[in-house]
């Protein structure tokens, strides 16, 4: 254990805790040899009173010097340009945490009221900001500061991003809606796509994507759904004359026509406490909108499985299709984060 130094990049209460914790190391308890060794251990060029006479007159002695003024201020500026980042965003909270109580300490920032502020500026997006505002009031103590940015992030790590990798079970049946680079027999002959397993695999993970929000997913925003592995999106056929396998209602398949529309969702709301946001775990309803041109009238679509089967190359698939009736149970999607 090397003996404590100190050049003024420190704060004197921590220089002398480390002294004292070192001097009991080395078996010296007595404070005025603690208090010798650390006058011995401060920098040559920070010159204070031979007079002090106890270890908390040598930290007020250091408080006074010039350099702790330096020091104080440097680290108000440091935590002024202090930013959260989530772990997915290659951030540490555990450290950042640490970073922030150090630097309101090293800083002399003791009053609640500054600390929140600070916090406050540290946060990444609106979301961490609206829960914090949510909270405010509530907040009295660094202690208080700290359960509420750990509740604010537990909640925001069950929000799916633009971006996300996610699996999308059918609620009524369990399975995973999925597709593969096989192709229907019949209707557009399109990359097929049906519920699968009731454990997720590999064809079941797609990606989420909107042009709507920057990050966090809204309720009645646009969304593509790119399947992983092949990188096509999750599509209803332009023409919509091609129809499922067994029921006849309208085909879905996985492609990247020329008609945007076909593969952009709507993502609605199952139940209306599922919030602002699309969560893991909520259960979605997912439409699809489109022109019909056949009869020049604004139509919607909407996304359903149910437990009837085809059969291709020896595999059973429980059908997926898009429908323009009333939303059923059949049409229920829960939304869980992969990544």
């Amino acid at each position: 254990m090397d003996c404590p130094r100190y050049n003024g990049n420190s704060h004197p209460e921590e220089y002398v805790k480390e002294m004292i914790t070192y001097c009991g190391f080395k078996q010296i308890t007595d404070e005025p040899e603690i208090l010798k060794f650390s006058k011995l251990m401060i920098d040559s060029t920070i010159k204070i009173s031979q007079d002090i006479d106890s270890c908390e007159g040598l930290v007020n002695a250091l408080k006074e010097h010039i350099t702790f003024s330096i020091f104080k201020n440097s680290c108000k500026r440091k935590l002024h340009l202090l930013r959260y980042k989530v772990e997915r965003d290659e951030g540490d909270t555990a450290l950042f945490i640490s970073n922030f109580r150090k630097l309101c300490r090293n800083a002399e920032i003791n009053d609640i009221e500054k600390q929140k502020s600070s916090l406050y500026r540290t946060l990444p997006n609106d979301f961490f900001r609206n829960e914090f505002i949510k909270n405010y009031s509530t907040i009295n103590s660094m202690n208080d500061l700290m359960i509420c940015f750990e509740n604010t992030l537990i909640e925001y790590s069950n929000f799916i991003r633009n971006g996300s990798a996610v699996a999308i079970k059918h609620v009524a049946t369990g399975r995973y809606l999925s597709s593969w680079n096989k192709s229907y027999l019949t209707g557009s002959k399109s990359q097929m796509v049906f519920c699968g397993q009731s454990l997720q695999d590999s064809n079941a993970v797609w990606l989420i994507r909107s042009l709507d929000s920057a990050e966090l997913l809204t309720y009645h925003s646009t969304v593509f759904l790119q399947h992983q592995n092949s990188n096509a999106y999750l599509d209803i056929h332009t023409k919509r004359d091609s129809k499922s396998p067994v029921s006849g209602l309208t085909e879905v398949s996985c492609g990247s026509n020329d008609n945007y529309s076909d593969y952009t969702w709507i993502l609605e709301h199952d139940n209306s406490e599922n919030g602002e946001y699309l969560k893991t775990r909520d259960v979605v309803i997912l439409r699809n909108t489109f022109q019909d041109f056949t009869s020049n009238k604004h139509k919607e679509e909407t996304l359903g499985s149910h437990d009837v089967t085809f059969t291709i190359d020896n595999d059973k698939l429980q059908e997926v299709f898009a429908h323009g009736g009333e939303h059923t149970e059949n049409d229920k999607w829960c939304f869980e984060l992969i990544d």
